[in-house]
């Protein structure tokens, strides 16, 4: 009879157990959609602004295209694969299908006439995997000083005239690492130090791109995680005594993407052409989603057409591009890639790539 009434006892307590879990699980699922409402569109009286958390992070330069190829494809990143030296900084983990070693330059003047370069070097180790070093450099160029001062009645006024010029830089210097984990999958990562000078104000970091690429076996369909500029934030060690206070921390401009591609015409024996369709959901830590989207047209095992468009960015839209690769000797292939940028009212941007692979 005792045991009856503590059995019982056991599966009331059980039972309320049961009960809180639902009850707490109900309450997060709320939260999640209530969460979801737009407050734009709800009728709460005082709307709140929009938070997109634009200019929340620095060292903006991470972000800016590296290389002609993807540059003209809208701007893929993760899932383009058929990868070389240039992969080190978009994808990592394409740095695995480099056969022997390649080398990798490209140069693009920005916006403002900011001068931006990135060289790469990978080597494949075979068993051991794909090791490169990869540098980026981008030159702000110099800049006539502008300091604050009072004039002879007390008034304070920009001036310009016997200050000279400063100038300033930012620069990324990494190590990259790939393997083809299995006959699918294959992992890489990029581990870099990042430093940004700006007159006699310096601060130096470290950031972390960490990237996959799964064959699914559906054909060619491949798809991608990537994760890039993780790292810890940073702050300026030295500056002059102009500045009356230290600048804030800098965080790193961190990205999520998620990416997929498939090859809809794959080269054969019989018909030297390729048509691969790419795209990308990128989910950043300073501002709004996007979404990136492109199209490469491989043909006669030697010329590239590609184009793009990219979706919900302020200003850059539309991308095409094209490129040529030849043999020069049974062991040295020799690689051109030009890329046209669409950026609104800052009209184009023109990116020049060329390669070597032994």
């Amino acid at each position: 009879m005792e045991y009856e009434k503590f059995s019982e006892m056991v599966m009331t307590v059980k039972r309320y157990d049961f009960l809180r879990k639902v009850f707490i699980l109900i309450s997060f699922f709320n939260v999640i959609s209530f969460g979801q409402i737009d407050y734009n569109d709800a009728d709460w009286g005082v709307q709140p602004m929009e938070y997109s958390r634009v200019g929340t992070s620095g060292f903006q330069f991470l972000k800016l295209p590296t290389n002609a190829r993807n540059s003209g494809m809208g701007g893929v990143l993760a899932a383009v694969s058929y990868g070389d030296a240039k992969s080190a900084l978009t994808n990592p983990a394409s740095i695995s299908d480099v056969m022997g070693t390649d080398v990798f330059f490209s140069s693009m003047k920005w916006v403002a006439d900011i001068q931006f370069n990135n060289i790469s070097v990978v080597h494949n180790f075979d068993s051991y995997g794909s090791v490169g070093l990869n540098l980026s450099y981008l030159d702000y160029g110099t800049m006539i000083r502008t300091e604050n001062l009072p004039d002879d009645y007390g008034n304070v006024l920009p001036v310009t005239e016997g200050l000279g010029t400063f100038s300033a830089y930012d620069l990324a210097f990494g190590l990259a690492y790939s393997k083809q984990i299995t006959d699918q999958l294959q992992l890489g990562g990029n581990l870099r130090l990042v430093q940004e000078k700006i007159d006699d104000a310096k601060t130096t970091t470290w950031s972390l791109d960490i990237g996959t690429l799964y064959w699914t076996g559906m054909g060619s369909f491949r798809i991608s995680m990537l994760g890039k500029n993780f790292g810890p934030d940073a702050e300026f060690t030295s500056y002059s005594s102009r500045i009356e206070r230290a600048p804030v921390k800098i965080r790193m401009p961190m990205m999520f993407i998620l990416g997929a591609a498939y090859d809809i015409l794959e080269i054969k024996p019989e018909s030297p052409h390729r048509l691969t369709l790419a795209a990308e959901y990128i989910k950043p830590n300073d501002g709004l989603e996007k979404v990136n989207l492109g199209l490469e047209y491989f043909f006669f095992y030697n010329f590239y057409l590609r184009t793009g468009y990219k979706f919900n960015y302020d200003e850059e839209t539309f991308t095409f591009g094209f490129g040529v690769e030849y043999s020069i000797a049974d062991d040295i292939l020799i690689k051109f890639d030009y890329a046209y940028l669409n950026t609104g009212r800052f009209n184009s941007v023109s990116l020049l790539t060329a390669g070597v692979g032994f």
